[in-house]
C-alpha cells in the first residue's frame, strides 16, 4: 500500500465535454498504487482493496482541518448543469457524536471571483450504515471554465473510504412536455371497452354513452386552514365551496402539529384538528396528518425542554397514542417526522439516533392501516437534500421500517424551473423504491400569468413521473395562505386569477375524463380513460336511460351493457364488468 501525502491542488483535467460522457477521470479508483488526478489536501490517501464497486477504493487518513479531502479539477462548459455523486464510507465517528455531516462541495471562478457551492450534504453519515452515496446537481455559471469538487467530513478526526463517482451533464431535453404527454397516456390512463348486448336485433344509432370521471386515482388536493373549514356562519362559505369544488384531498395546515395542540403540557387540543378533519369526510374528501413530530428546533412543544430523556420518551408515546385515538379511522396518511433530515431533536433528546424508525413502528402498531411517509424540502426545488432523502427512504426500505412513502414539498421560490433538472431529482428520489407524494406545493410569482405557465409545467411532469402518486397545494387562497405571492385565487370571493384558473382547467378537464360515444350502428367501443371511478350515462336519444359507477385501474375493463326490448324501443337490464 502506498501513501500519497499532498497539500496543493494544481491538476486540471482536459476533457471533451459530451452528455454521457464522464467529466471526472479514475472515477472508480481502479489504478492500483495510483489516485491522479484526485488530490488529498491536508490528508494522506491510499489505493486499497475494498470497494463499493469494482475491486479498489481510497481511504482517506490523517486530515488536518475539517475542508481536508480528496478533491479533482476539471473542465466544464459554464450555462449548463452537472450531476455528481460519490459513495462514501465512515470508519468512524468523533467522540460523543451520533453522526457526522459529509457534503460535497464546488470550487470554482466566475469573472474573477472564487465562489464555493454545496452540491449536496448529509447531515447524518454514520459507520453503521456502510456505503452511502452522497451528491446531486450544480448549474455551472455563464463565464465558468473548471470547477473543483471536494469531499468533506465535517470534523477532521474522522477517516472514510471514497468510491464509484461520477460528474456527468444533465441532458437538456427541449422536448420533455411531449414526452411527458406520453407517459400520462400510458400510465394515468385505462382501457374501457363499453359493449351491448340483446337477444333481440338493435338499431343503436340513437344510443350514446357519456362516461363522466367522479374521482381521480391521482390525488388532487390543498391545505386548508381548519378554522375556516369548521366555521358555520356565512363568511367562509365561498372558500369551503372552493375546496370542495377543486380538490377531492386535503391536509390541515397546522391544526394536528404537536406544538399547536399542546401548549401546556397535558392539555392538548384535538377539537379543532379532528373537527376540520371530520367536516372535510363529510364532504367527500380524504385528508393526510401533518404532523406527528417536526424534529426542526423550534417545532416541538416548548415544554419538552425542561425534561429527561425518559421523560421525553413518555411523552412521545402520550401523543402518539392520544393523536391516534382521537383519529382512528380518519386519516389516509400520516407525515411521521417532519424534515427530518434538517432537524434532529429527537434524537439528540432522546439520546437514540434510530429514535424516528421507532415513531414509524408505534404508529404503525396502533393503526396499520393508515400510510406513513417522510416529508422533506429542498429535495426538489433544491439540490441540497436529494440524495441525502433518497438514500434516507432507500435504508428505511430496506431495513423493514413500516413507511410507505416520500413526501415531497416542493415550495419553489419563482416560476423560472429548469424541468429537466427537476425530473433528474425526481427520478433521484425514486431511486428510493417508495412512491412519492407531493405534499406542498407552491410557486412564488407576483405575475400570475408566468405562475400559470409554472404551474402547467410542473404539474404536467409530476403527474407523468411514474412514482408521483398525488399533489397536494400548500394552500391556494391569498386569504388563508402563508406567502400571498403563493396565492392562486384572490379576494373576499376567492376569486381565481391566472394559476387558478390553470389548476381548474388541469383538474376538471386536461387530467379528466369527460367524453360522449356515439355507437352509431356499431356494437362496442373502445376508448383510454383516466384512472379513478367513472359515471356511464347510457342515453336514448340524449335522454339517460341508465346510469352505472366504474372504477379503471391499469388493467382496464370491459363493461357490457344488457339492453331488452326490440327495435328502438329498449331499456337497460344490467350491466357486466370484467
Amino acid at each position: 500500500m502506498m501513501i500519497f501525502t499532498l497539500n496543493v491542488f494544481v491538476i486540471y483535467l482536459n476533457v471533451n465535454i459530451l452528455w454521457a460522457a464522464d467529466l471526472l477521470r479514475n472515477p472508480d479508483f481502479e489504478r492500483r498504487n495510483r489516485i491522479n488526478p484526485w488530490v488529498c489536501q491536508s490528508c494522506q490517501a491510499s489505493v486499497v482493496d475494498t470497494s463499493y464497486h469494482g475491486d479498489r477504493s481510497i481511504e482517506v487518513t490523517n486530515r488536518q482541518k475539517f475542508d481536508s479531502g480528496l478533491t479533482q479539477s476539471f473542465n466544464v462548459e459554464g450555462g449548463k448543469h452537472i450531476k455528481c455523486r460519490a459513495f462514501i464510507k465512515v470508519l468512524n465517528l468523533p467522540h460523543g457524536k451520533m453522526s457526522v455531516k459529509v457534503t460535497m462541495m464546488s470550487i470554482f471562478s466566475t469573472d474573477g471571483v472564487t465562489k464555493y457551492e454545496v452540491i449536496g450534504v448529509n447531515k447524518y453519515f454514520q459507520p453503521k450504515y456502510g456505503w452511502t452515496e452522497i451528491g446531486g446537481d450544480l448549474l455551472i455559471p455563464q463565464g465558468t471554465s473548471r470547477v473543483k469538487i471536494s469531499i468533506r467530513v465535517d470534523d477532521p478526526s474522522v477517516n472514510y473510504l471514497l468510491d464509484y463517482s461520477s460528474c456527468t451533464y444533465i441532458n437538456h431535453d427541449v422536448n420533455w412536455k411531449t414526452k411527458a404527454s406520453q407517459r400520462i397516456n400510458n400510465i394515468r390512463k385505462g382501457s374501457l371497452t363499453i359493449s351491448l348486448a340483446s337477444s333481440e336485433p338493435l338499431i343503436t344509432s340513437d344510443l350514446t354513452v357519456q362516461i363522466k370521471q367522479t374521482k381521480s386515482k391521482f390525488a388532487f388536493g390543498t391545505a386548508i386552514k381548519a378554522a375556516l373549514i369548521t366555521d358555520t356562519s356565512s363568511t367562509y362559505k365561498t372558500y369551503q365551496d372552493f375546496v370542495y369544488n377543486n380538490f377531492e384531498w386535503a391536509v390541515t395546515e397546522n391544526a394536528l402539529k404537536w406544538k399547536l395542540m399542546e401548549k401546556t403540557m397535558g392539555n392538548a387540543d384535538y377539537a379543532k384538528g379532528v373537527d376540520a378533519v371530520n367536516v372535510l369526510k363529510a364532504h367527500g374528501m380524504k385528508v393526510r396528518g401533518h404532523n406527528m413530530f417536526w424534529g426542526v428546533d423550534g417545532h416541538s412543544p416548548a415544554w419538552l425542554d425542561g425534561l429527561s430523556s425518559t421523560e421525553i420518551l413518555q411523552q412521545m408515546h402520550t401523543r402518539v397514542n392520544g393523536m391516534i385515538a382521537h383519529t382512528y379511522g380518519l386519516l389516509e396518511h400520516w407525515d411521521v417526522n417532519n424534515e427530518n433530515l434538517h432537524g434532529d431533536y429527537f434524537e439528540q433528546t432522546t439520546g437514540h439516533s434510530d429514535i424516528t424508525r421507532e415513531m414509524f413502528n408505534w404508529m404503525y402498531s396502533l393503526e396499520p392501516s393508515v400510510k406513513l411517509f417522510l416529508n422533506e424540502f429542498n429535495v426538489v426545488n433544491s439540490h441540497l437534500s436529494t440524495t441525502a432523502y433518497k438514500i434516507q427512504g432507500r435504508k428505511f426500505k430496506d431495513s423493514g421500517v413500516p413507511v410507505y412513502g416520500m413526501g415531497v414539498q416542493s415550495h419553489f421560490k419563482t416560476s423560472q424551473i429548469d424541468m429537466n433538472v427537476l425530473k433528474y431529482r425526481l427520478d433521484k428520489i425514486s431511486q428510493s423504491g417508495l412512491p412519492i407524494w407531493i405534499t406542498e406545493l407552491s410557486i412564488l410569482e407576483s405575475n400570475d400569468g408566468d405562475k400559470a405557465s409554472a404551474l402547467d409545467d410542473v404539474m404536467t411532469l409530476y403527474f407523468s413521473h411514474p412514482a408521483v402518486e398525488g399533489v397536494l397545494l400548500w394552500g391556494f387562497w391569498d386569504g388563508a395562505i402563508n406567502k400571498q405571492l403563493n396565492a392562486l385565487a384572490t379576494g373576499d370571493n376567492v376569486t381565481p386569477n391566472a394559476a387558478g384558473i390553470k389548476w381548474m382547467e388541469l383538474f376538471h378537464q386536461r387530467f379528466r375524463t369527460n367524453e360522449l360515444h356515439s355507437f352509431d350502428g356499431l356494437t362496442s367501443i373502445d376508448t383510454r380513460v383516466f384512472l379513478g371511478e367513472h359515471e356511464l350515462l347510457i342515453k336514448h336519444n340524449g335522454n339517460v336511460i341508465h346510469t352505472e359507477t366504474i372504477y379503471i385501474d391499469q388493467g382496464g375493463k370491459t363493461a357490457t351493457v344488457h339492453l331488452q326490448g326490440s327495435g328502438s324501443s329498449f331499456h337497460v337490464s344490467h350491466v357486466d364488468f370484467e
